[in-house]
């Protein structure tokens, strides 16, 4: 069966619905949020009567409360990985977190939760540090401070605002092959 826009319907504020038509009449509607990003609710109608609709459940929303206790420890988590994967002392760590101070570093370490907009900085660049260790590309070191993308460094990305994710993936990338170009090899003679 092949559908075709046919219309939009009204929605809740915030949400667009579509309708769709088959070439037997049967039809289908989405109703999404207007990023599209989420399916609300589907419903369809294959007997072409408005009585017969299904209605299928929303997908759960995820849960908006915060556990305090869980997000102290899971900061603290997230600023080891971060410190670990790219090689950085407290003070780098307070500059790319978004230019906290060393303080808040350690409050944080102890149990105190970041404000949203550093907690979710913490997030990002805990998935960056994830896709660096897992990619293996290494500690750093005074690569670190090189210039790789643009004249800029490492430290330049990891301290951007907002953090490019795919530009420190390929600085990454770029270091572990300056690297291996840099690794003098000798080759054995195979007719010995």
């Amino acid at each position: 069966m092949e559908l075709t826009r046919s219309g939009s319907a009204g929605a809740p504020k915030g949400f667009m619905a579509v309708i769709f038509r088959g070439a037997e009449g049967e039809g289908a509607g989405v109703v999404t949020q207007a990023s599209g990003g989420i399916l609300m609710r589907f419903f369809s109608d294959t007997s072409g009567g408005g009585d017969r609709m299904r209605v299928l459940p929303s997908l759960p929303q995820p849960e908006q409360t915060r556990d305090h206790a869980r997000t102290g420890a899971g900061v603290a988590a997230d600023l080891d990985l971060i410190a670990r994967a790219f090689g950085l002392n407290v003070a780098q760590i307070a500059e790319v977190c978004g230019g906290v101070t060393r303080p808040t570093v350690y409050a944080w370490r102890d149990g105190s939760a970041p404000r949203p907009a550093k907690l979710t900085r913490i997030h990002k660049l805990r998935r960056a540090a994830l896709d660096w260790e897992r990619s293996g590309f290494g500690v750093p070191g005074t690569a670190m401070t090189a210039p790789i993308i643009h004249e800029k460094n490492l430290f330049d990305l990891l301290r951007a605002d907002p953090l490019d994710l795919a530009a420190i993936q390929f600085a990454g990338g770029r270091l572990a092959m300056e690297r291996e170009l840099a690794t003098k090899r000798t080759f054995a003679d195979p007719f010995r």
